[in-house]
This record gives C-alpha cells, structure tokens and sequence, in this order.
C-alpha cells in the first residue's frame, strides 16, 4: 500500500509526512450536489521512526506500508468487530429469546472492544511499520 506525501517536520528519530487522501467525490457528476465539506481532501499526518536517508522539509516523498499489515487493520476495524457483533447477538437471542436485548447487547459488546483498541493505540500502531523513499523527480 502506497501513499504520496510532503515532509513536514524531520527529527532525531522520526519524519511527520503529510499525506493528502482526495475524496471519493472527485469523479462524480453529482459532486456539486453534494454537501460542501464531503468535497475536501483530507490531509493526515503520519509520524515515521526508524527511517533510512536524508529528508528535509517540502520534500515528495511516498510512504509504504506491508499488505499484511493492511490485512491486519482491516480485520481490527472490521472484520472483528462484525463477528463479535454477530456472536453475541446469536448467543444473546439464544439465552433471553428478548430480540430488543439481543441487538442492544451485541450493539453494547462494541463499547469495550474500540476502548480497549483506543487504550492500545500505541502498542497496536507499532505493529504497522511504515517505510518512507524520496520520489525521483
């Protein structure tokens, strides 16, 4: 997985790249009818330690990161979370046969599990190593 960006800031360890992520909008014929602020790129920096090379500032650089550990996001934001949702509304509709109890119980399970990730954001975003090359202009 590739991105362009911009570096912003370089220190000892670590390089803040600034990538620009164009919303899905640009292609559409009915983007001048949609809300405003759909329409902006979203800017999203990321901070690269352990970086090889020579940056400085302003300068296009692309930002890669392993397909795996894409896979690993994915099933960390999404896939997991579905399942969770779907056992505990099976298990629930299973033991109280209460539909209303079921869905706001499997609704509820997803409370602890995106605490607990927000509580190990840091731990979990070592995991995802980046790697950062100049692009040849």
């Amino acid at each position: 997985m590739e991105h362009k960006g911009t570096v912003v800031s370089v220190a000892d360890n670590s390089i803040t790249v600034r990538i620009v992520s164009p919303s899905a909008c640009g292609g559409c014929a009915a983007q001048s009818y949609c809300v405003p602020s759909a329409n902006r790129d979203r800017d999203r920096d990321m901070v690269i330690e352990n970086f090889s090379g020579e940056f400085v500032a302003g300068e296009p650089v692309t930002v890669t990161m392993r397909q795996f550990a894409g896979f690993r996001a994915l099933m960390l934001g999404y896939v997991l979370p579905c399942v969770l949702t779907l056992v505990t509304l099976t298990a629930m509709l299973g033991f109280t046969g209460n539909e209303a109890v079921s869905g706001l119980s499997a609704l509820l399970v997803l409370l602890p599990y995106y605490a607990t990730l927000g509580l190990m954001n840091r731990k979990i975003g070592k995991t995802f190593a980046l790697s950062v090359k100049k692009i040849n202009s």
